[in-house]
C-alpha cells in the first residue's frame, strides 16, 4: 500500500476540482506545521505567501547542510516534493504563529483555497515543555496551548469564509478539537470537519460537555493499530484505525501510515493499545486534582535532575533511573510515590 509520499506521486498534480480535499491531504497539512516557517509564512492575517513559493523559500533557508532533528527529516523530504505540486501551488498560507516558553508550546498556520479555510495546529514537538503540557491535560482545562488555539481559530476565520476545516496530529489533534468546541458561534457554524490524528482526548468533565458532543459530530479521528498517544484520556469510540508499516510507539509517525488514494487503509487496534487505554483511564480516574498536580510536579522535577530537556531522551534506561530517583524522595507521601511509580511503569509499557 501507499504512504503519504507515494500518494503525492499520483495526486500532486490533480486539482481539488478533480479530486476533492480528503483525509490524506489533511494529514499532509498537519505535518507541514511541524516545520519552522518563521520568516517564510507571514505572521499577519492580511498578508500571505503562495504554497509553492513558501516551500521553495523554506528549502532555501533551511537547506540540507543544517542539522535536522530526526522527527523532522520526513517533513523536510515532504516539503521537497510539495514545492512542485500543482495540487497545492495556489493555496494561500498566512498567520504563522509559533510560541515556545516555560509555559507552552504552540504553533499554527492557516491555508486558504477554493473557498475553504484549513487551520493546522502543531502537535507536541521534542521540547520537554510540550510534553509537560500533554501531562497537564489530565488536570487542567484549558492549558495555555488550548487557550491560544481557541483564540487563533476565532481570529483567523473571516466573516465571509464559508467552509472551515481544522486539524492536528498528536497534541495538535487535541488543539483542533478544543478550538472547535469553544470557538465563537460565528466560527462554529462554518466548521465542516475536525481532524484528530492520534491525539489525546479529554478529562471526563470536558468529554461529557455539550460543546464536546456538538464538536464530535464533525470529528474525524484516526489512530494507528498500536496507538499510544491517541489512547490517552477519554475520546470518541467512533475512531478509524489505520494500518502502519512501523511497530510499537513508532506507529505514531504518520509517514508510516498506509493509504490507498485519499483514504487510509483500515486496521485493527492491537491488544497492547487496548490494554494501555484501560491502564491510562484506570490510573487517571483514581487520582484527585491535588494528586495529579503533585505527580506532574515531581515527574518533571525528576526529569530535570536527569538532564532531560528533549523527549527523545526519554527512553527505557532514563525511565528506570526516574523510578529509582522517585523511590529515594523522602519528602513526598508514600501513596503519591506509589502512584508516580505506577505512572512511570505505564510509560515504560508504552515504549
Amino acid at each position: 500500500m501507499a504512504s503519504l509520499k507515494e500518494y503525492l506521486k499520483y495526486y500532486k498534480d490533480l486539482s481539488f476540482q478533480e479530486t476533492p480535499l480528503n483525509d490524506v491531504d489533511s494529514m499532509i497539512f498537519t505535518q507541514l506545521v511541524y516545520a519552522d516557517f518563521k520568516d517564510v509564512i507571514p505572521k499577519e492575517k492580511g498578508n500571505y505567501i503562495l504554497f509553492s513559493d513558501a516551500m521553495r523559500l523554506f528549502l532555501k533557508k533551511y537547506n540540507e547542510s543544517k542539522k535536522v532533528p530526526r522527527f523532522l527529516k520526513e517533513v523536510y523530504s515532504l516539503i521537497d516534493i510539495l514545492k512542485n505540486a500543482r495540487r497545492y501551488e495556489n493555496i494561500k498560507l498566512y498567520y504563522y504563529i509559533k510560541m515556545v516558553d516555560a509555559e507552552k508550546q504552540f504553533c499554527a498556520f492557516t491555508l486558504r483555497f477554493d473557498g475553504k479555510v484549513y487551520v493546522a495546529f502543531e502537535g507536541t514537538d521534542t521540547s520537554i515543555i510540550g510534553w509537560k503540557e500533554d501531562f497537564m491535560l489530565t488536570n487542567t482545562f484549558p492549558v495555555p496551548a488550548q487557550r491560544f488555539a481557541i483564540q487563533y481559530l476565532n481570529n483567523t476565520v473571516g466573516f465571509f469564509d464559508k467552509e472551515v476545516y481544522i486539524g492536528g496530529h498528536s497534541k495538535g489533534g487535541n488543539l483542533a478539537m478544543t478550538s472547535a468546541m469553544l470557538s465563537s458561534t460565528r466560527v462554529r457554524m462554518k466548521i465542516k470537519n475536525v481532524y484528530n490524528f492520534d491525539g489525546p482526548g479529554f478529562r471526563r468533565k470536558e468529554f461529557e460537555s455539550s460543546s464536546y458532543r456538538r464538536m464530535e459530530q464533525k470529528l474525524r479521528m484516526f489512530v494507528p493499530e498500536d496507538s499510544t498517544i491517541g489512547m490517552l484520556l477519554l475520546h470518541t469510540s467512533n475512531y478509524h484505525v489505520v494500518k502502519s508499516t512501523a511497530s510499537g510507539v513508532w506507529q505514531h509517525d504518520p509517514f508510516r501510515w498506509e493509504c490507498f488514494g485519499g483514504i487510509f487503509v483500515p486496521g485493527n487496534l492491537s491488544n497492547r493499545s487496548k490494554s494501555l487505554e484501560k491502564s491510562n483511564l484506570d490510573f487517571i480516574s483514581s487520582l484527585n486534582d491535588q494528586e495529579r498536580s503533585k505527580i506532574i510536579e515531581v515527574v518533571f522535577s525528576v526529569f530535570d535532575k536527569l538532564g532531560i530537556t528533549d523527549t527523545s531522551q526519554i527512553k527505557l534506561p532514563k525511565l528506570n533511573q526516574a523510578i529509582t530517583l522517585v523511590k529515594e524522595i523522602q519528602s513526598i507521601d508514600s501513596e503519591i510515590r506509589k502512584k508516580i511509580i505506577t505512572l512511570l511503569k505505564i510509560m515504560v509499557k508504552g515504549m
